[in-house]
């Protein structure tokens, strides 16, 4: 457990959803140049017949995109942490050479990591689910809310290539203002949260390793005088459930303040097509609203999601926070062959939380 910051942040990156009144001001519109050079940078790498893996970032550089998104990449690391870029081309194009410019995007930020034990480079968040099925663990292959949350990268960025009939809006919320207000008004929740709960690895573990992690993560952390912060409930439910752990009072008063304040300080938009969110995973909080999507295959709902690790102005962080100890120091989840993301049986949802605080 790190030691308690005890001081208000003054920080670009401890902004509250009400000084955020649009997407425009967390805005970087692409120009008819940048989609040129897009279009260039798609063109050689097709012609160079490279999949999304082998495409590192010296292919994705061009005159006309290096610069701005050098700056793009600068307020992920040191600004708000919450960029949406617009205007990517996706009219006329194949889902697979849209894939194409939005990696070429990402390699400008970091590169690319596995994100389930399949080893998808690019995640496809879309309701995978099967008429009569349960839905899976893993969220991006369903259709329900999901609560703001982490992932497990440094950097994260989420495409729109068509969006659903209805709902699917996403709700972002600073970190370091979370930690301001609990600061504030909770200061007596402070070292639940720095001390964190153990996680389930949910069948995605390496074999040598522990299904839940002998160690706890904690949702508030500081390394090298920044903070970060990680929450992902569904998942430390899973591991209090086959521990047989109960929460302790004061643990379901944190759990819940801290989801209470992060809701209430979150700014929310609809992402459209061609509309990507880059957003700093150590200190930006996300999630997804519930959605209805078209009954044609084609029309529907498709997101693209990119896990990605800065190769510099890497944002230090405690080793805890990398849940998966994975080879390398990576973050993500290194494919383990002959497994799948997590499957229906792992999902342990948020009522677990409320079911427990009702009956004490």
């Amino acid at each position: 457990m790190t030691p308690i910051h005890r001081t208000p942040f003054d920080h670009k990156m401890a902004w509250r959803g009400g000084d955020i009144a649009s997407k425009d001001q967390v805005a970087f519109d692409l120009t008819a140049r940048h989609r040129q050079a897009l279009e260039e940078v798609l063109g050689r790498v097709r012609r160079a017949g490279r999949s999304l893996g082998e495409i590192g970032p010296a292919e994705c550089r061009h005159p006309a995109l290096d610069g701005d998104l050098e700056r793009v990449f600068d307020e992920i690391q040191d600004g708000r942490g919450l960029v949406i870029v617009r205007g990517i081309p996706v009219e006329g194009h194949s889902v697979a050479d849209v894939s194409t410019m939005f990696w070429a995007l990402g390699a400008h930020f970091g590169r690319g990591v596995s994100q389930s034990a399949r080893g998808d480079l690019l995640g496809l968040v879309q309701d995978e689910t099967l008429p009569g099925e349960a839905e899976s663990a893993r969220g991006y292959t369903s259709r329900r809310e999901l609560s703001l949350h982490v992932d497990l990268a440094q950097i994260v960025g989420l495409m729109c290539v068509r969006q659903s009939r209805a709902g699917g809006f996403s709700q972002y919320a600073a970190g370091l203002a979370i930690h301001n207000e609990l600061l504030a008004t909770r200061p007596d929740l402070l070292p639940v949260l720095y001390r964190g709960f153990p996680y389930h690895r949910r069948g995605e573990e390496a074999p040598d390793q522990p299904c839940i992690t002998p160690y706890d993560i904690p949702v508030f952390s500081e390394c090298d005088g920044r903070l970060s912060v990680f929450m992902v409930r569904e998942i430390f439910n899973a591991a209090f459930r086959e521990l047989k752990r109960t929460f302790t009072s004061q643990e379901i008063d944190a759990i819940d303040t801290f989801r209470a304040t992060a809701q209430r300080l979150q700014f929310e938009t609809r992402l459209e097509p061609g509309e990507a969110s880059f957003l700093n995973n150590y200190t930006v909080m996300h999630a997804r609203s519930e959605f209805d999507d078209w009954d044609e295959p084609e029309q529907k709902r498709l997101m693209l999601r990119l896990w990605l690790d800065a190769e510099r102005n890497r944002r230090p962080g405690v080793r805890e926070i990398h849940i998966y100890e994975n080879q390398g120091g990576r973050s993500g989840i290194d494919p383990q062959p002959g497994r799948l993301p997590a499957v229906a049986h792992y999902r342990a949802p948020d009522e677990i939380v409320r079911a427990q605080a009702a009956a004490e």
